[in-house]
């Protein structure tokens, strides 16, 4: 959910099935915030953001390091 002054905006995608979710999260704001640094409006970086993580969780869903939910994989 996006929130702005110009009103509410839901972003939504179907889901990946993996454990490997850790690091989700500030992946996501790292990426929201360098979209804004480099001048996209908050829609956009979110959009580019969201996609971002989704090719990264993507890359890392078969990816086994020890045991438990493994990290995401962000393509260079």
């Amino acid at each position: 959910m996006l929130v702005t002054g110009q009103g509410v905006r839901r972003f939504s995608g179907t889901r990946v099935e993996t454990q490997n979710l850790h690091g989700t999260g500030c992946i996501l704001s790292s990426a929201l915030v360098a979209h804004i640094a480099r001048g996209s409006d908050w829609p956009e970086a979110v959009e580019r953001a969201k996609s971002f993580v989704r090719r990264a969780i993507e890359n890392g869903r078969d990816l086994r390091l020890g045991k438990g939910p493994g990290p995401l994989m962000p393509a260079p």
